[in-house]
């Protein structure tokens, strides 16, 4: 169990370690493999596998390339893979962790079409596809939860959470719309934060 301590450094300090090609691939490949769902139910494994296990990253570069990625089209596993494995170890270690993470769906999607799609109507099959489906969900708000409590941090934090929650639920605003506004909101807080503090004194 991990102390306030060890908290905070993950949060603060550096990462301390320089990945191979070899160990970003299989660190992707085991999310790829194991997490149902793809998107958001991947981050508690990558971050977990990244951050806390292997602390390839502290919390507050885990939670920037998120950003990042979230901000970008295509699916937000694959685009995290790829700018992970680049900031880690530059283009090939880029290349592989994208290659990683991509390559257990493929072999799936792969052996389903081939061999199982014939039992997809199968009492069995779709008992099981019934019981993966709340595991998803609950992935998702674990993540959401856990990443909250990084990400918000604050008290403005909590409230531009708020906001944007409300123009999500109530407004439909498009996502990218919700994502170009926060980027907006973070170019203006250290503008706002000068005028409020009257610049430098000569």
């Amino acid at each position: 169990m991990k102390t306030d301590k060890d908290k905070n450094e993950d949060k603060k300090g550096k990462g301390n370690a320089h990945p191979t090609v070899l160990e970003l691939f299989l660190v992707f490949l085991k999310v790829g493999a194991f997490t149902i769902g793809g998107g958001y139910a991947m981050l508690p494994l990558i971050q977990e596998e990244i951050v806390h296990k292997r602390r390839w990253m502290n919390t507050e570069e885990f939670l920037e390339t998120l950003g990042i990625t979230q901000s970008l089209p295509g699916p937000m596993a694959i685009n995290f893979a790829l700018l992970a494995g680049y900031k880690l170890g530059g283009i090939r270690a880029g290349l592989f962790s994208l290659f990683g993470a991509i390559l257990p769906s493929f072999l799936i999607i792969m052996i389903t079409a081939i061999y199982l799609w014939q039992y997809r109507d199968n009492a069995i099959t779709q008992a099981a596809f019934k019981g993966i489906r709340p595991v998803v969900v609950a992935l998702i708000i674990f993540a959401a939860i856990r990443l909250g409590k990084e990400m918000i941090g604050n008290r403005r934090g909590l409230i531009l959470f708020l906001f944007f929650l409300g123009v999500l639920l109530i407004l439909r605003a498009h996502p990218a719309v919700i994502i170009a506004a926060g980027a907006l909101t973070g170019f203006l807080k250290p503008s706002l934060g000068k005028k409020a503090g009257g610049g430098p004194h000569k």
